[in-house]
């Protein structure tokens, strides 16, 4: 995957949205789709050249080195790393790149890394990394298995029914855990080499062997993990190393066994994908330990390519998702606000490829994967990869339902709601990848330290939102569709939304920043399933959207809003946010005509010449703490607000 690939030049435009519009046609594939980077951090591509040392994977010395580029450029002004730009520096991030880079032959004294020395230093070490990172480094001999709390692959044995059986958490905490679990159960390390020689020196300063590791297991450096074990699960870390000294060892055996047959089923549904990158990476060194030769690591390691995206300026990098089906579903329905001629050709080229992302039917037992069946549903990335999401299957079906109806069908409409109906949950609102699996709390078992909500599937209000937008759209052109699960469902999920609603008018996001996000959501919503724009939920909501607009025009809402429990404004506006604001107000027909100029004006002034808008806002995040660019978002976002206002302005001359 290539990011920034060469583009047709721009041809001359006479206003903001022709010059949008044409940027945006400009970044169409030629099969039809439109892909953005998904931005996150430098994690994932360490934990590559992690897992490349570890299994002897040659990586060609292009991407060596644009990988060292990739590292340099992510760098902050102190010469660190953190989970996203805005971060002033993590122990895990940094670590994790420093031993990637020592990997892969730069030398310990290189400028570049001196920052991450002095950072070791001052910590007296890495030893107090979370978790994630004492695994990585424990792989690599840098740290004592014995300073890692349990990770009990033998829970696996229990009945799913039990409420902390695996089965029943989120699956992207699941799946990374199903791999940690293996891993520790073998407290499996690679083959020592000098150079890990002289990194252990460097990491803790020449004083490894003087650390109590088993002391170390909870002691977790305060600004990384703002999420600390609980109480409980500490309690639960004793147990679990009361009962590895009597752990039967048959079982144990039984257990890797039926494990790691569950990653190659994983693998094979997701066409050697995984999941994510994360659990992918981990789930190669699982497989790896075991047999080097295993066919379906082979392919899993094949596969790990799809991830990549590199360049001259930013290097080789992992992504943390491919986002195909999600940008492409956003894009037509930019697109779809505009004059019906405009476009046309763009329009029916991604209708095309969006249709034939619809997962027909399950390659694989998902009863036996413990998930549902993902018939009917699309991914946030392309088919193949086969997690289908509510939200995701929601987008593509309104993108399709405004732009190319006859692309997808009665029968295709009525495949991709049956499975939004799927992830619905009893309260009315809808999962994510599937509903909610259990009632009985887990978050108080989160051991990832660096990440909060993580541990199960709930409703969230953007998936409970999208969902209602596509079953409304579904029974509006098929009425006698599903009709009786589709009313009854549209009925509990607008009940949701409006439970769910903020005292102030907003929502709160999952997955995005984050009350600005979520309102947008909210309100279209809402208004999908026929509550009016004079509605007092839906008037009080455009109220604290207009009432956080900035001076210029604009709206900039700050990261720390998703972990603060309040809206904390930004130093400047962002074009995406800007977009989000002008598009709820202008879907609810608000009154303040002059405020939406302003944003309008905002977004005009901003837009670059080439008609883009500039891309590196992140105002994704997931799990509270992980911040995201995804780079489309800076095109189709503001393109849709403002072919909304121009439509607005149309009927209301």
């Amino acid at each position: 995957m290539v990011a920034h690939a060469l583009r047709p030049q721009p041809t001359a435009k006479d206003t903001t949205l022709d010059r949008g519009v044409d940027a945006l046609i400009r970044m169409q594939r030629a099969d039809g789709s439109w892909e953005g980077e998904c931005v996150w951090c430098p994690m994932l591509t360490a934990q590559y050249a992690m897992t490349a040392h570890i299994i002897g994977l040659q990586i060609p010395l292009k991407r060596r080195q644009g990988i060292i580029t990739h590292f340099r450029a992510t760098q902050n002004d102190a010469g660190i790393w953190g989970l996203h730009p805005l971060d002033e520096g993590s122990l895990f991030v940094t670590t994790l790149v420093y031993v990637a880079a020592r990997l892969l032959g730069t030398p310990s004294n290189a400028p570049w890394l001196q920052g991450a020395r002095r950072m070791f230093d001052l910590e007296g070490g890495v030893q107090r990394i979370p978790t994630w990172g004492k695994v990585w480094l424990a792989l690599l001999r840098l740290y004592d298995w014995e300073g890692v709390n349990p990770i009990l692959a033998d829970v696996w044995a229990l009945p799913s029914r039990v409420p902390f059986h695996p089965a029943n958490f989120y699956c992207h905490t699941r799946s990374i855990y199903l791999g940690l679990a293996v891993l520790y159960a073998e407290r499996f390390t690679a083959a020592n080499t000098p150079v890990l020689d002289e990194i252990r020196g460097e990491l803790y300063a020449g004083r490894y062997d003087a650390i109590d590791f088993r002391a170390c297991a909870n002691d977790i450096r305060e600004e990384d993990a703002p999420f600390r074990a609980s109480a409980g699960l500490r309690a639960v870390f004793g147990l679990s190393r009361l009962y590895e000294r009597v752990q039967p060892k048959g079982l144990a055996r039984r257990v890797l066994r039926q494990l790691r047959e569950g990653m190659r089923r994983d693998l094979r549904a997701s066409n050697y994908l995984s999941l994510s990158p994360v659990n992918g990476l981990l789930t190669i060194l699982a497989l790896w330990s075991d047999d080097p030769d295993d066919a379906d690591l082979k392919l899993a390691v094949e596969r790990l390519d799809a991830w990549f995206w590199e360049d001259a300026r930013e290097g080789s990098r992992v992504a943390g998702a491919g986002s195909v089906c999600w940008d492409t579903s956003f894009a037509l329905q930019a697109l779809s606000a505009l004059p019906e001629s405009d476009g046309a050709e763009a329009l029916a080229r991604g209708a095309s490829f969006l249709a034939g992302q619809q997962i027909e039917r399950p390659n694989f037992d998902y009863r036996a994967a413990h998930r549902i069946d993902p018939s009917g549903g699309w991914c946030f990335s392309e088919v193949g990869h086969g997690w289908p999401v509510s939200d995701c299957t929601a987008e593509a079906l309104l993108g399709l339902l405004h732009t190319r109806p006859e692309s997808l069908g009665r029968e295709g409409a009525a495949r991709g709601g049956r499975f939004i109906l799927r992830c619905q949950n009893d309260d009315g609102g809808f999962g994510s990848y599937e509903p909610s699996k259990t009632s009985f709390p887990l978050e108080w078992m989160n051991p990832s330290e660096m990440f909060g909500g993580c541990m199960a599937e709930r409703s969230y209000n953007e998936c409970t939102a999208s969902s209602l937008m596509a079953l409304c759209e579904i029974r509006r052109r098929y009425p006698d569709l599903l009709r009786q699960r589709i009313e009854r469902a549209i009925d509990h999920a607008s009940s949701f939304l409006m439970k769910a609603q903020n005292a102030d008018g907003t929502w709160d996001a999952a997955w995005g920043v984050h009350y600005i996000y979520a309102t947008m959501f909210g309100v279209r919503g809402l208004l999908a399933a026929g509550v009016p724009p004079t509605d007092q939920r839906i008037r009080k909501a455009c109220q604290w959207v207009l009432a956080r607009q900035r001076p210029d025009g604009g709206w900039g809402e700050h990261h720390s809003s998703c972990t603060e429990g309040r809206y904390v404004s930004a130093p400047a506006g962002f074009c995406v946010q800007t977009a989000w604001a002008l598009t709820t107000l202008v879907e609810a027909n608000d009154p303040d005509r002059a405020a939406m100029k302003r944003a309008a004006g905002f977004l005009d002034r901003s837009q670059l010449a080439s008609g883009e808008w500039p891309n590196d806002e992140f105002t994704g995040v997931f799990f509270a703490t992980a911040l995201l660019n995804y780079r489309m978002y800076g095109q189709y976002f503001p393109v849709m607000a403002l072919a909304l206002w121009n439509r607005h302005l149309s009927k209301n001359e």
